[in-house]
């Protein structure tokens, strides 16, 4: 029994030990407050700041964005059916109205033939309806008929006429399926992607796209920015736009601020128009955005702020500026 407790004892010696220097490391700690406590450090007031300090923390913001053509059209057929004819290659221009691609039109051009026939068929009856009115009309106005041959006479005529605007309105459907075969250019541009060719079978249904022509006489620059720049950027701002691949820099004027803000990555959308007359941008490029800095007005007001969330995705940087 004996020996149990020497043996716990012996054991608890050393935690004894380590509470008592504990105690003794807390009585040697400097105080946070009162007597012995460090001095505060003191704060500088925004009135010490002086204004190079405030242009310093301006800050300028840099974003990548892409280059989109003016306008843009996916071109399909308006029916199913197998291409007849492919009339342009990438590359070439093409005028508003002019014809692109069409459809066989066989069946289409039956169809058509076929309502041409039926109204001529429909338009012999008006005529036969219209001789059979007139005579018993006549007939009746002299009383030798009676009121219910008239009727009929003159029923069967009104039913000669709705026949004919039947067949006058399924000829127009016809002629307008033969005319949805061919498809002209919604807009004057250039053919920048030719998906299919003669002999392919192109749907309405599921959609198909044989061309792609995209209005490249102006440019549009979108770049996505975080939504706190709102508060600074307005359309008629000028920004600075590179082009790496052409190594080229241009100023452009803010053509809008897209009224909505990607409620995801809380961006908003910068769209900027570039003339392109000699049409060396393409869309899809990638280009370097550089926006101005807050005016001197605003910098002196220590209002500044970053402008860009981590959320925005096409943010490359924001640099202090020199």
């Amino acid at each position: 029994m004996k020996r149990r407790i020497l043996k716990a004892a012996i054991l608890l010696l050393p935690l004894l030990l380590a509470g008592c220097r504990r105690s003794d490391a807390a009585e040697q700690l400097v105080p946070a407050s009162g007597k012995g406590a460090p001095p505060m450090p003191s704060m500088p007031s925004l009135e010490s700041i002086s204004s190079a300090e405030l242009v310093t923390a301006n800050q300028m913001l840099r974003a990548t964005g892409t280059t989109q053509a003016l306008h843009q059209a996916e071109l399909g057929p308006k029916s199913s059916g197998v291409l007849a004819a492919v009339l342009v290659d990438e590359g070439d221009k093409v005028k508003k109205g002019q014809p692109l691609f069409r459809l066989e039109s066989a069946n289409a051009g039956l169809a058509v033939r076929q309502a041409q026939a039926g109204l001529a068929q429909a338009k012999v009856g008006q005529s036969q309806a219209e001789v059979d009115y007139q005579r018993t009309k006549s007939l009746y106005e002299q009383g030798a008929v009676s009121p219910a041959v008239w009727d009929q006479a003159r029923i069967g005529y009104d039913r000669a006429q709705v026949a004919v605007q039947q067949a006058q309105v399924a000829l127009s459907t016809t002629q307008s399926l033969l005319g949805d075969t061919t498809v002209y250019a919604p807009f004057s541009g250039i053919v920048t992607s030719k998906r299919k060719s003669t002999g392919e079978t192109a749907t309405m249904t599921p959609p198909t796209v044989v061309l792609v022509i995209q209005d490249l006489s102006k440019i549009e620059i979108r770049v996505k920015l975080a939504e706190n720049a709102l508060s600074r950027l307005r359309a008629g701002n000028t920004m600075k736009v590179h082009f790496p691949s052409l190594k080229t820099e241009r100023d452009v004027a803010i053509d809008r601020v897209n009224p909505s803000v990607d409620p995801v990555n809380r961006t908003v959308e910068i769209v900027g128009v570039v003339p392109n007359e000699d049409r060396s941008l393409k869309a899809g490029m990638l280009v370097e955005v550089t926006f101005p800095s807050n005016d001197a007005s605003r910098v002196a007001s220590g209002t500044t702020a970053p402008l860009v969330s981590g959320t925005a995705p096409t943010v490359a940087s924001v640099a202090s500026k020199p």
